[in-house]
């Protein structure tokens, strides 16, 4: 007699499919992702390989000009220094410098100069970092930050700011903003060699063709699963009546 093989039942099908239908979309989902987070990288790229512009003062903020290549020029008012917390840098923890740089007509614009360990928070740690005369500095325009939901409030008496908010950083600076970007400086060689620039990440993380093999993976494995389980042959019921009477 043929083998006999096990059909699957409703709700079985039922599960199956929509786990299926899951592990497929999470798939495509990852992706699109994979497109978009590519598409960012090159446009980052492309704009910070672009030549240098003036820092833009007095204008609204376009989006499309995060990490631009820019430069500006002024004194820095290192007393007004702000700390961006919780930054690390190759396994080590410290924090990004924030300064406010002081034009002609007196107002500023913010500046990120770069990461500085833990131990050198205090200015006379590092006097060579507390550059006096005019300086030409150049980097990528930053946008103004919003609080994400799991940052800490700023708090501007202890000097901990864990965002960059940049009205509020002008506002305690005691100077007008001339403009509502920022800018983070390049890797350029400084005095004293801190703060440590270059720390825009161009480069993002992207991880997304790996989760889509992952989960296009456990949908073929889930399908193999299906067929071969319910292709596997049943006993033949008949013969093993006649084996127990035997």
């Amino acid at each position: 007699m043929p083998l006999l093989t096990s059909r699957p039942s409703l709700a079985m099908k039922i599960c199956v499919g929509l786990s299926l239908v899951i592990l497929l979309g999470l798939g495509t989902w990852q992706m699109d992702r994979l497109f978009w987070k590519q598409g960012l990288i090159d446009q980052r790229h492309a704009q910070a390989e672009l030549p240098p512009i003036p820092v833009p003062v007095d204008t609204a903020v376009d989006p499309d000009m995060a990490f631009r290549a820019a430069f500006a020029e002024g004194r820095y008012l290192n007393d007004q220094e702000k700390y961006l917390m919780a930054r690390t840098r190759r396994g080590n923890v410290g924090f990004q410098l924030i300064t406010p740089l002081e034009q002609e007509d007196g107002r500023i614009i913010l500046v990120n100069r770069g990461w500085v360990p833990t131990d050198y928070r205090d200015p006379k740690t590092r006097p060579e970092s507390l550059i006096e005369e005019p300086v030409h500095v150049t980097g990528v325009l930053r946008l103004p930050k919003t609080k994400h939901w799991a940052q800490p409030e700023n708090d501007a008496l202890a000097n901990q700011w864990f965002y960059v908010d940049v009205d509020h950083m002008a506002e305690d600076s005691g100077a007008e903003l001339a403009s509502r970007y920022y800018l983070e400086l390049d890797e350029t060689e400084v005095p004293g060699g801190l703060p440590i620039g270059g720390q825009a990440k161009v480069e993002l993380p992207n991880n997304h063709l790996e989760y889509a093999i992952t989960w296009y993976s456990l949908a073929l494995s889930l399908i193999v699963i299906f067929v071969f389980y319910h292709r596997r042959p049943l006993e033949n019921k008949e013969d093993n009546s006649n084996g127990n009477a035997a």
